[in-house]
């Protein structure tokens, strides 16, 4: 049985290289706030639904929803995001104030249902050329870039982080 390949987990100067080959038209600003919000929050394509801003609009927190699963129907608890922001070539952190742009309502690509967040924003990606250069370096090394290494992004820098913080 063959294994499915890991989630590669996108550098940041990755990210920055995506971010500045996206349009600058409506649509590619709203996909790059989606990309920005999930690269620095470590969210999932779906969570971006669930954004909401708290405590006079200092915080980003991800609200209470339905968990659909087979085995139950629970509730999925609110909490507080913790950004960890990308990092320029001078590690110089990229502030996007997203928290405000949340609070201000700026506007997210279509991505449908939950079911489909993955999908939409993905096939989004699919025909930029340098999303098919990150997808090539990550087969190269066994992996595969998706839209959750956006994700895998944050968990590698939060592990990061933690390590150092550790050392100390």
């Amino acid at each position: 049985m063959q294994r499915e390949p890991s989630i590669y987990a996108l550098q940041d100067s990755e990210i920055l290289q995506l971010l500045a080959a996206l349009p600058d038209t409506t649509m590619g600003r709203r996909y790059g706030f989606a990309f920005q919000l999930m690269a620095t929050y470590g969210l999932k394509a779906t969570d971006l639904r669930y954004l909401q801003v708290r405590n006079h609009d200092s915080e980003l927190w991800l609200r209470q929803r339905r968990v659909d699963t087979d085995k139950s129907d629970e509730a999925r608890e609110p909490c507080r995001l913790e950004a960890l922001k990308v990092l320029n070539r001078e590690d110089i952190p990229q502030d996007w104030n997203l928290v405000e742009r949340v609070a201000l309502g700026e506007r997210l690509p279509p991505i449908g249902t939950d079911s489909e967040a993955d999908r939409q924003l993905e096939s989004y990606l699919l025909d930029k050329p340098v999303w098919r250069i990150i997808q090539n370096r990550a087969a190269q090394s066994g992996q595969q870039a998706a839209i959750d290494s956006f994700r895998q992004r944050y968990a590698c820098a939060a592990r990061s982080l933690r390590s150092t913080d550790e050392q100390r």
